[in-house]
């Protein structure tokens, strides 16, 4: 890379989003584990860039609430306890109910069919059992859905919330009846959105994020300290 390009602020910002992805992907695999101190230096050389391009990507996922950034310690990777994921679950049904709304008044023909696809697909993950495809399946069909509420500032929040929840959740493995429940939930949401009803999209996006949080609860065996969280369960 040449010094000049090295100097434009386009580049430098890309750079930095490389670095601060490749952070993050290590953090939601594990292998920067939840309560760890990063160690600066170590992530530098594993990523091939310098401690104070290393140190900035940091600064940036602070902003994302994936890392704490400690007086005299430096970075540390977020603990996110059970109470703190519920209230995330809470503020991300919230979401969908938004953009079950949005997604329905603003899809497009293009649109729809690009859904219908991926539900095609997640539905041969589940006769498989194929576990591991069917999560990817189904971040890309809420990642798509997202996309359609074309409203850059809802993706933007809903994805921190995301990064957040990766760092309780991980990759979590779901259970036969669990895919089918869920894949079943994927289908009233698009069913709801082609049908052009934006109160029933709202509707069913909201309940699915809700159930997915017993689906979170069934999974880990965590129970909340009361019954606040779970009153809200259909």
């Amino acid at each position: 890379m040449t010094k000049a390009l090295m100097r434009n602020p386009e580049a430098i910002a890309f750079r930095l989003d490389d670095i601060r992805d490749k952070i993050r992907l290590l953090i939601q695999s594990g292998k920067l584990k939840a309560g760890e101190r990063v160690n600066e230096q170590a992530l530098a050389g594993q990523l091939g860039v310098s401690r104070n391009a290393a140190r900035d990507a940091l600064r940036s996922l602070e902003q994302s609430g994936l890392v704490t950034i400690v007086p005299n310690r430096g970075a540390e990777v977020r603990k996110v306890s059970l109470e703190d994921a519920l209230h995330l679950y809470d503020i991300r049904a919230g979401l969908a109910r938004t953009s079950g709304r949005l997604i329905a008044l603003r899809i497009t023909t293009e649109e729809e069919r690009e859904l219908i696809a991926l539900i095609d697909s997640m539905g041969k993950a589940v006769e498989k059992r194929d576990n591991h495809e069917y999560h990817q399946l189904n971040e890309a069909f809420h990642r798509t859905l997202m996309q359609i509420t074309k409203n850059p500032r809802l993706v933007s929040v809903n994805d921190a919330l995301e990064s957040e929840l990766q760092l309780y959740l991980r990759q979590g493995v779901y259970t036969l009846a669990q895919m089918r429940t869920s894949q079943l939930e994927h289908r009233k949401i698009l069913e709801a959105i082609v049908s052009g009803e934006p109160e029933f999209a709202a509707e069913a996006f909201e309940k699915h994020v809700l159930t997915g949080k017993q689906r979170m609860l069934d999974t880990t065996g965590s129970q909340p300290r009361n019954n606040s969280h779970s009153s809200d369960q259909s």
